[in-house]
């Protein structure tokens, strides 16, 4: 490709890829290396634990971290983290309690039920400090930060790069969380005839795309059938279960 940038390299490999979606490689891609790097240098470093010691992670990623073979880095994350987490709850809770109660923890859940003077915001916040631990996640931020970009780089791709843009209309389409994101982002890189050209063109290749997993998946379940026993299966056939599930779950 002509003229090609370094900023272009990553979504112009996506697209050479024969896979179901060129957004979920680069969003699984760029993922591994966020695991990495929280579980690399970026321990010791006191802005990245301040980072992850105020919000963790989502229920994917604490099981990705877990499942990687050095645990003692996240050992040391989720040290500090815990210890966040218990001295907040320990601020939200005991503050609806004396200084006697304070010095007696033990069963202090049946107490702080059976107080008829609890102060209900006071349950509020502890509710809405618990909500927002449960929507924060430092990699799920970096992955949405740098999938911005990368669709940034492809719609300036698209308008100035016909050959990429072949290289698109050739793939077989995208999985249908990042289709839905390309078609939002289209309508604020695009405009006019540009917007009308992509989305038929896009559309076209999506449902094409569709088509060909349902015939597949179909195909796929025809072979059950006893009266099929000696057809022929192809690779695309014996795939079609986790090409479908790759189009229509996002990445695995």
């Amino acid at each position: 490709m002509r003229n090609e940038k370094i900023y272009m390299i990553p979504v112009n490999d996506a697209f050479s890829v024969n896979c179901e979606c060129a957004f979920c490689y680069l969003e699984n891609n760029f993922e591994k290396q966020c695991i990495e790097i929280v579980l690399g240098e970026s321990v010791m470093e006191v802005d990245a634990r301040i980072e992850t010691n105020k919000k963790g992670f989502c229920r994917r990623h604490f099981h990705m971290l877990l499942e990687q073979k050095n645990k003692l880095p996240y050992g040391l994350i989720l040290e500090t983290h815990l210890n966040e987490i218990k001295k907040h709850l320990e601020k939200l809770i005991y503050s609806n309690f004396s200084a006697a109660t304070l010095q007696q923890k033990d069963g202090f859940i049946k107490k702080l039920l059976g107080n008829q003077n609890l102060n209900k915001n006071k349950l509020t916040d502890l509710i809405q400090y618990l909500e927002n631990l449960s929507v924060q996640c430092v990699i799920c931020e970096r992955i949405q930060a740098r999938m911005k970009n990368y669709f940034e780089v492809f719609f300036f791709m698209w308008k100035n790069q016909k050959d990429f843009q072949q290289k698109v209309l050739s793939s077989k389409g995208f999985c249908l969380h990042h289709f839905n994101e390309l078609l939002k982002y289209s309508l604020n890189c695009l405009s006019g005839k540009e917007l009308n050209n992509f989305a038929e063109k896009i559309c076209k290749i999506e449902l094409d795309n569709l088509s060909r997993i349902y015939t597949n998946v179909c195909d796929f379940n025809k072979q059950f059938d006893y009266r099929n026993a000696n057809n022929t299966v192809t690779e695309e056939i014996r795939n079609s279960l986790l090409n479908a599930t790759e189009k229509l779950g996002k990445y695995k």
